[in-house]
Formats: C-alpha cells, structure tokens, sequence
C-alpha cells in the first residue's frame, strides 16, 4: 500500500468574532491506482504552526512513516 501524509487546515469558532486556525495530519492511501486518495487515518487540531507541521509531515513523507507509528510521532512532535 503506497501512503503519503498530508496538512490538515480547520478554522475553529469560538464565537462570530473569534476564530483561530489550527493545523493538523492526514494519512492518504493507495493514491496511485485511480488517481483519487483514501484517508486511513487523521488527526486533527495539532497545532497552530503551519510550518511546524510542514515540517513534520515532510519528515513523515521522507521516512516513509508507517501510520501505526502517527501518534507516537505527535506525541513526540507536542512534548519537544
């Protein structure tokens, strides 16, 4: 199964006039054969560094992450 991580990107409202954004992680699946992607696992709400977790996903992306492994590397990736 070829896999590959990606950003999630939410707008959270606390009210009409408050709002923050938060990223967080998807895992996508078997993109290959038909060209559209199957999400197997996410987690959402992580932080609110776009470029932090760029960074991370990047990392995940290049050491070809098992996602069995995601949240032992998110808990990681929140304690440093």
């Amino acid at each position: 199964m070829k896999i590959r991580y990606g950003l999630i990107e939410e707008t959270y409202y606390r009210c009409v006039s408050e709002s923050r954004v938060s990223y967080g992680i998807a895992v996508y699946a078997d993109e290959a054969l038909d060209e559209t992607a199957t999400v197997i696992v996410s987690v959402n709400d992580v932080c609110c560094d776009k470029q932090q977790m760029l960074n991370l996903i990047q990392q995940c992306n290049s050491l070809e992450l098992s996602p069995i492994h995601l949240n032992d590397v998110i808990e990681d990736f929140l304690t440093q």
